[in-house]
């Protein structure tokens, strides 16, 4: 269904990206990874959670 994965490379720094930019002034964000959908959200106390 989806093609294979290349293994992640361990010396590659890991990609950086501010929140304030990903969520773009909204409190929640949807991330499609293989297919299914995850809920990245902002809480009341300015924390991020991440549901299925």
């Amino acid at each position: 269904m989806f093609p294979p994965q290349k293994p992640a490379d361990p010396d590659r720094t890991p990609t950086v990206l501010n929140s304030a930019e990903l969520f773009d002034g909204t409190n929640e964000i949807v991330i499609v990874h293989k297919g299914v959908s995850y809920r990245l959200r902002i809480t009341r106390q300015d924390k991020l959670i991440l549901t299925k």
